[in-house]
């Protein structure tokens, strides 16, 4: 019963951004009689696993301190590609796969070598490599948006159980995944040593470059499997199909509970805030609020939650230097 106790108390801000949300879907249901129906909640699931997955992968750079401004044309090069190689270069479907992945990873080691090794700040760094994938795209395509997406993908992307997506359900096994991984495998207490003090983590043998290279590695392919799913759901790819999800990602980790500083923090937490923001921004479709309200929410929330994170160092700080 302790042990339930602790957990409950150590994830409470996780199970009250879930709690919040399903109190959101059930007030608004109450005026908007369609928003709390089995297929809106089903749009509402798909739309959440492809936020999600950019936001999970966002997570991983975040708890090294640092930060991924590569999101949106990460996913936008992965549905472009896909899709322009497979309609206009002839492509197989799973050629295009391998050709995306190899993008991916390629972009994801290039700016975490960048970051890691020559010292480049992350936040320049993965700025200038979403520039340079945009302007990649924009030589490789002439401009064109890619067409329609294969077949199988848009498949796999409408497929359900039920009212509940596969996407969902793929995603749930992602997080799982992940879970795993920063809590039980050598590479994820790392991650957290790094981000707690690079310093101290250096001098305890941990290999600190490689840790946050493959922090940036991994973002890139949560965010390129995201790109490829939203692809897959709207039958098509374009140029700008990622543009709105760099703050949302960066709101969705601040609300998850994950430290903008690094070392604390959990996917669990990211997806929390991954599910919010989902049922926020379809609350304010439904409001008809404009993009500059959404974009004005999302600069709140960050802000907010930098606010809270510094003050939290500061009387924490505080209060370690009175215990003594």
């Amino acid at each position: 019963m302790e042990k339930w106790k602790a957990v409950l108390k150590n994830n409470s801000d996780i199970l009250g951004n879930y709690l919040i949300s399903v109190l959101l879907v059930a007030v608004i249901s109450i005026f908007y009689r369609g928003f709390g129906s089995l297929s809106h909640i089903s749009v509402l699931l798909s739309d959440f696993a492809i936020l999600g997955f950019l936001v999970i992968g966002q997570t991983f750079p975040v708890l090294t301190g640092g930060i991924d401004m590569s999101v949106p044309y990460m996913m936008n090069c992965a549905a472009v590609v896909l899709n322009y190689g497979v309609n206009t270069k002839n492509w197989s479907l799973p050629a295009a796969f391998l050709v995306v992945a190899a993008i991916t990873l390629l972009a994801g080691t290039v700016s975490g070598f960048c970051i890691a090794w020559l010292k480049v700040h992350p936040m320049i760094m993965t700025y200038g490599m979403n520039s340079i994938l945009m302007g990649a795209l924009l030589s490789w395509t002439k401009g064109t948006a890619g067409g329609f997406t294969p077949e199988g993908l848009t498949i796999f992307a409408k497929a359900k159980i039920g009212f509940l997506p596969v996407v969902t359900l793929f995603f749930a096994a992602g997080i799982l995944t992940l879970m795993l991984v920063l809590k039980r495998s050598a590479y994820g207490k790392r991650l957290y040593a790094v981000g707690n003090c690079k310093r101290a983590a250096y001098f305890s043998g941990i290999n600190v470059k490689a840790v946050t290279m493959a922090a940036y590695m991994i973002s890139a392919v949560c965010a390129a499997v995201g790109g490829l799913i939203m692809s897959g759901r709207v039958g098509q790819s374009y140029l700008g199909m990622g543009d709105s999800y760099m703050f949302i990602t960066l709101a969705a980790v601040a609300i998850g509970g994950i430290s903008m500083n690094g070392g604390k923090g959990h996917v669990a937490g990211s997806a929390s805030g991954a599910l919010l923001i989902t049922i926020v921004l379809s609350m304010l479709t439904v409001l008809k609020a404009s993009l500059g309200v959404q974009q004005l929410l999302y600069g709140v929330v960050l802000l907010g939650a930098l606010i809270l994170e510094a003050n939290k160092i500061r009387f924490g700080g505080r209060r370690k230097k009175y215990d003594h």
